[in-house]
């Protein structure tokens, strides 16, 4: 396969595109890029590489978000793929199934309506709403090794501190124990690693994602303000500590794989890192702590891009990590402006900005996730009428979403609502 930028692809007439989504820190994504340079290209399909760290506005669009990964796209929706390692064969013969269909040896089967599907006319009220979302978390959890899901396990930071955040059930806080214990015990070697490919832990990635060390030192911190139990805060400290680390010049990377930095320096995660940083400040009092999160909110403030080592593109989910951050030092007032003049829909924030859409040839769409966050950002500086607007809108939407998506929303909702 010879790839092309994705700039190229969107007019060069081909009907199918084949995307190769892949990130650095990735460990099977070198191995993939191998195999499919032994693939021809095909006659009809463009070929594009897309570094999904750096194109997350692609990557939520058009891959599973599991890398490496294959999309075969057409003009209006995507039509198949891969994910995980795939020998050339099997891309040839996707290839082969997905030009079948284009020339009408097949069908696209459209799934029955739902009940559930579409939007209700009312919101769901702040208490049926949590409710609902702790029962979907709660449905994918490992009631005999902890976390969620099977394999690979993952331990989902953010549901955790969605779960903490329910009052009146002490189950969901058990729930939160059992993972925690888990992932100390057996994915912590001074940071966390990302997941276990098997359902007992035993077997853990290589990885440690910056972004989930950040939310796991908030998570052990918020564990610790629960429970009392200093254990969590031991943890959140030493973590804490390996995480500043981890520093290339004046920023993070994505991932640490095998102690080497792998990624480029994303807003998303410096930002999550800062307001780790500050957290860690306010539970010990360490001035290294305040002094680093201080210094990476400078910075911020003045690279407004997804990529921080170039003046690109600003997605939503930057400005709303960013904002969150800012949040916490009271600051970030001035963001809330930027996201209403280029992001706003009139009762939620598209993803991209407008001129971004048009230049790439995609939609906008509205998502729960950094709507959320950009809420729980809101929330902090007084701003409760944009976050209660966000709720309205997903309230009624939220199950289009994945349960680990929808956390971030429960946690929004817990945060206007208290005790909803």
């Amino acid at each position: 396969m010879e790839f092309k930028e994705w700039s190229d692809s969107i007019s060069d007439g081909n009907p199918l595109k084949v995307i190769y989504f892949w990130t650095e820190w990735c460990e099977e994504c070198e191995a993939q890029a191998r195999e499919l340079s032994l693939v021809e290209n095909w006659p009809g399909f463009s070929y594009v590489s897309v570094n999904a760290d750096e194109r997350p506005d692609l990557a939520v669009r058009y891959s599973p978000q599991i890398y490496p990964s294959l999309s075969i796209v057409t003009e209006n929706s995507v039509v198949g793929g891969t994910y995980g390692f795939v020998s050339q064969e099997q891309v040839r013969e996707t290839l082969l199934l997905a030009l079948n269909l284009l020339l009408g040896g097949g069908k696209l089967v459209v799934p029955k309506s739902t009940k559930r599907e579409g939007v209700d006319s009312t919101p769901t009220s702040p208490k049926v709403l949590v409710e609902r979302i702790k029962r979907n978390c709660l449905s994918f959890f490992d009631i005999y090794y902890g976390g969620f899901e099977k394999e690979p396990k993952y331990y989902l930071p953010n549901v955790l501190r969605f779960l903490m955040r329910i009052k009146g059930d002490p189950y969901p806080i058990e729930v939160v124990r059992y993972t925690l214990d888990a992932v100390i015990y057996n994915l912590w070697d001074d940071g966390f690693y990302s997941h276990s490919r098997t359902y007992d832990w035993k077997e853990r990635s290589r990885t440690k994602l910056t972004d989930q060390n950040a939310e796991m030192i908030l998570t052990l911190l918020d564990a610790y303000g629960t429970t009392n139990d200093s254990y969590y805060l031991d943890y959140a400290v030493e973590t804490g500590r390996w995480l500043m680390g981890t520093r290339v010049g004046e920023f993070y990377p994505v991932a640490m794989v095998d102690g080497r930095a792998r990624g480029p320096p994303l807003m998303t995660v410096n930002s999550l890192v800062g307001e780790a940083l500050l957290q860690l400040h306010s539970f010990t009092g360490d001035p290294k702590f305040l002094n680093e999160s201080l210094r990476l909110a400078s910075l911020l403030k003045r690279r407004l891009s997804h990529d921080l080592r170039n003046e690109g593109p600003l997605f939503l989910l930057d400005l709303a990590y960013l904002l969150r951050f800012l949040s916490a030092l009271n600051q970030g007032r001035e963001l809330v402006n930027l996201a209403l003049s280029q992001y706003f829909g009139g009762d939620a924030f598209y993803d991209v900005t407008l001129e971004h859409a048009k230049v790439n040839g995609i939609g906008r769409f509205k998502l729960i996730t950094d709507n959320s966050i950009l809420g729980q950002g809101l929330v902090r500086l007084g701003m409760r009428e944009l976050a209660n607007g966000v709720v309205d809108y997903f309230s009624r939407r939220y199950w289009n979403f994945a349960y680990f998506n929808q956390a971030d929303l429960g946690l929004l909702v817990e945060m206007l609502h208290g005790d909803a």
